[in-house]
């Protein structure tokens, strides 16, 4: 469970080589957790306060205060708070065609870091705030957040990255050779009606050990790997666009809409229409300013809720 509050912009009337996709702010709840999920555009987290566990398809990170950790498009990945010591994290998603050249080239994530600490959090926290107060559909509201997604890639161009080595809590996560061939098939082809037998058939083992080996990898079955991959994917399309739930349902891989309702139900707590309504309660209507504290506040005042990006 969580609370949090986000901005998303969910149609560009701008051309822009970089550009904010959306931001938010989270406060977690025990062993809460996002994912498995997949993101369209680059996701930068920063740890606030507490802490959790990062997992990449190869490593395991514990973070804590002052940490990031990136999302890479398209790459599949799940994240935890602390048991004892749950995290609050900020975020935003940035897009464009010189995005990736900026984070891959010029910032601490270069040579395929995934995480990275860092001393002055609050002049990124600063800018996320600014951004959560900023939700009129206006071309000066979309222009004024695309310059804050360009000032986070200049914050982190800035940072001290000749000494960025791999995060020092960073563990090799060990998968057998059948379990990589499953992710990579399931991230290629969860959208479609594809079933565990498939998968196995693809790569050519039997179901029963494949699901023994994926369990021991990953830690849950891969029926299960692939239900979530699939409701955090429609979590996402729910909030940003304006497809029917129908068509959602039969975008993430779903041929029977009422089987989507029901397990979208049953893994997030809320139906998907009562998903969808809610994040318009989770933005702040548009400020010329707000500080962290404000922000903390609002956030101390909000329900619980199983999912919110």
């Amino acid at each position: 469970m969580e609370k949090s509050l986000f901005n998303i912009v969910n149609e560009h009337t701008l051309e822009s080589s970089i550009f904010f996709d959306f931001s938010g702010v989270s406060k977690t709840f025990s062993g809460h957790a996002s994912g498995p999920l997949k993101r369209s555009h680059y996701l930068l987290h920063f740890v606030l306060e507490g802490q959790g566990t990062y997992f990449t398809m190869n490593h395991k990170y514990t973070l804590k205060a002052g940490d990031f950790f990136l999302i890479r498009p398209d790459e599949t990945i799940f994240y935890q708070a602390d048991l004892n010591n749950p995290w609050h994290y900020a975020w935003i998603s940035i897009g464009g065609t010189e995005t990736a050249q900026l984070i891959e080239s010029f910032s601490p994530f270069r040579n395929h870091h995934d995480t990275f600490s860092c001393a002055t959090v609050e002049n990124y926290l600063k800018l996320i705030v600014e951004s959560l107060t900023l939700t009129s559909h206006r071309p000066q509201t979309e222009l004024r957040l695309n310059q804050i997604a360009s000032e986070i890639l200049l914050l982190l161009m800035k940072e001290n990255t000749w000494n960025v080595v791999e995060h020092q809590n960073a563990t090799i996560r060990p998968m057998s050779e059948y379990t990589k061939l499953s992710l990579a098939y399931i991230n290629n082809n969860f959208t479609y009606d594809t079933s565990i037998t498939d998968i196995a058939d693809a790569i050519k083992i039997n179901r029963s050990y494949l699901s023994r080996l994926f369990r021991r990898d990953v830690g849950i079955s891969p029926k299960k790997f692939l239900l979530r991959l699939r409701i955090n994917e429609a979590c996402q399309l729910l909030q940003t666009t304006q497809l029917s739930i129908n068509q959602i349902s039969e975008k993430v891989g779903f041929s029977n809409p009422s089987v989507f309702g029901h397990s979208f139900t049953e893994l997030i707590h809320e139906t998907p229409s009562a998903y969808r309504k809610r994040r318009s309660f989770n933005s702040i209507q548009e400020q010329h300013s707000l500080e962290w504290q404000q922000i903390n506040d609002i956030l101390g005042h909000l329900s619980a809720v199983q999912q919110s990006t």
